[in-house]
Parts: C-alpha cells; structure tokens; sequence
C-alpha cells in the first residue's frame, strides 16, 4: 500500500515548497542535537537555525519532541534493509564477512542520525510511549530476522537448549547498537578494525551457536 501523503497541521497536503520548509526545519533540529539536549532546545532556536519563524514550525509540527519524531522516522526508513544481511550466507564460511558488514551498516546509520537516535534510546528507556514505539519500529523487522536466523540454528542443536531466540535477536540487536553508539569511545582503547572484527565474531556465535 503506498504511504499517505503528508499533510501539515491544518490539514493541507505538503507540496513542494511545504516539503522544502519542512526539510529546512528537520535539518535545523538535527544540527542543533548535534550540541544542545533536546530540553534545551526551544522553538524559537529552531526557527531562527531554519531562517524561518516559529509560526512556520507550527504550521508542521507542535513541538520539538515531535519534530524528533519524524527524524526518528527516517532513521527507521533506512534501517529496514538491515534484516538483508540476516537473510544472507551464514555458512561457516561467510558468516564473519556477513556480520562484519550488518555491524558495519549499523556503525553507518548511526554515523548518519547518531544525535536523533540516542534521544530516542534516552526517552524510551524512560519509558516515553512515543519513543519506545519509534525504537520498536525501527528494529522489528531486525528482531524478526534474527530471531528466525537463531531459531534455526537452536532447532539444528547449535544453541543450549534453555536459549530463547526471541530473546536472543533482541540482545543481539542491542550489542551491536552498543557498539555503534559507543564507538567512538571504543576508538581511544583499539583500532576500527579490532572493534568491527571482534564484535563480528561475537554476533556469528550469537546468531549461528558456533
């Protein structure tokens, strides 16, 4: 089914100037999380980043935390191609190679919304419903891959048996988004390289038991 239109809050669609103002008022939000937490960020802040006036934000969304919302949205776009690497060769030998690039896309995405993406971590594990439901979204269609990725190995005798996969695919997942957001951090003790191949060994034992 193709998505909706977008529409801006007094209901009009959003055509292509609307769009252009709305891009300039997502991109002012996402530089402004590069530097500022998302409580100190104000409307007026936004606005003037934008070079528009708050009565432009309003006219698209009703508060900041919305506008992190949809840029929350977009990451979520550009994460359902990660269940690919899940769905790829996990034979004994291609299963590094195949971690290796998942744990790579992952680091990129990051690379690409880490700002947006570690507001939304933040007000889920608090417990926000709007976020909690954003990071689910994000990563079902992960958590769904790799749960039938284990559950196949468990099925074949490679996991202990007491091993729950569903349970495993949402560890897995999250060592992985550990990874990526700390990664920087993780550079000052040891090489890109190191950490990509070391976390690439962990997730083919998580995945396949072996």
């Amino acid at each position: 089914m193709p998505a909706l239109p977008l529409t801006n809050k007094l209901g009009h669609r959003i055509g292509a100037r609307g769009e252009r103002t709305r891009r300039a008022l997502l991109d002012a939000v996402r530089t402004l999380l590069e530097t500022r937490h998302l409580g100190e960020i104000r409307v007026a802040d936004v606005a003037t980043a934008a070079g528009l006036s708050p009565t432009n934000f309003y006219t698209y969304f009703k508060t900041v935390s919305e506008a992190v919302l949809a840029l929350c949205d977009e990451a979520a776009q550009e994460a359902q191609s990660l269940a690919a690497h899940i769905d790829g060769d996990w034979s004994s030998e291609r299963a590094f190679g195949t971690a290796r690039g998942l744990i790579v896309d992952v680091l990129a995405l990051w690379e690409r919304h880490g700002p947006v993406l570690r507001i939304e971590h933040e007000l889920a594990d608090k417990g926000e419903v709007p976020f909690a439901e954003s990071r689910i979204r994000r990563l079902r269609r992960l958590h769904l891959a790799l749960e039938r990725r284990i559950a196949q190995a468990h099925a074949q005798g490679y996991h202990p048996a007491g091993l729950n996969p569903r349970l495993a695919s949402y560890e897995t997942a999250s060592l992985i988004e550990s990874v990526a957001a700390g990664f920087q951090l993780m550079r000052r003790a040891d090489t890109a390289d190191a950490i990509l191949d070391t976390t690439a060994h962990i997730v083919v034992r998580l995945v396949t038991g072996r």
